[in-house]
């Protein structure tokens, strides 16, 4: 297959076969829906992966570059016709839902209203039941009973429930990245296992690329100009 190649500064698009991608070195590798192949830098590869496109989903690339010495930075977005089909599919699922409360709503009138509420026959009332007073008992046998704590003889006590813990905060990727290297280097010499570095690239970058997929990760902070 062919691999594609980039002009500094001229977007390109196109559509991924699948969204996850295989590792090839320090590049991850996709399959186009045209039969060609997308080559990114592993740093590349986890951007790509905060946008999130869709299989055969239209994506904007570009690689910026200012001089050949300077590092290339990668540029990833939605099409405008991506947007506007995104735009859409939502749209017709909260149509849907619209449509399918108000069905079930009147669904449920049409019910109560056709329901037949019966009605109790008359007759003669019933005396009320008197209740016999219940035998005074002595200290000796309330004493236990008091310490059930049942509510008749004091407060039940209330149990607090945990608090629902809520979907955590996004990391910058500059930090994230620190922290996951920091992690699987102290990780396996804690294990006492010694990978190579490719072997350890490979784990740090699908760390950083699950992670931003589900949405953990965002961009990266920089220092205030002096």
């Amino acid at each position: 297959m062919t691999t594609i190649h980039f002009k500094p500064d001229e977007p390109q698009v196109l559509a991924l076969k699948e969204i996850s991608g295989v590792f090839e070195g320090f590049h991850v590798l996709y399959e186009t829906t045209d039969g060609k192949v997308l080559s990114l830098p592993r740093p590349a590869a986890v951007k790509l992966g905060m946008l999130d496109p869709a299989p055969s989903e239209e994506i904007s690339v570009t690689k910026c570059q200012e001089s050949p010495k300077s590092p290339c930075e990668w540029v990833f977005a939605l099409t405008a016709r991506s947007e506007q089909l995104r735009a859409q599919a939502q749209a017709d699922a909260e149509e849907l839902a619209r449509r399918t409360r108000r069905d079930l709503e009147g669904q449920l009138s049409e019910s109560l209203k056709n329901r037949e509420i019966p009605r109790k026959a008359p007759g003669k009332a019933s005396e009320p039941v008197r209740q016999m007073p219940n035998p005074q008992r002595s200290s000796q046998q309330e004493a236990p009973e008091i310490q059930k704590g049942t509510g008749t003889y004091g407060v039940v006590p209330q149990v607090a429930y945990a608090a629902r813990k809520g979907k955590p905060e996004a990391v910058p990727f500059n930090v994230a990245f620190v922290e996951v290297t920091r992690f699987v280097v102290e990780g396996l010499k804690e294990v006492g296992e010694q990978w190579n570095d490719q072997a350890k690239q490979d784990a740090i970058c699908s760390v950083l690329i699950s992670a931003s997929r589900q949405g953990l990760l965002t961009l990266w902070e920089r220092g205030e100009a002096a």
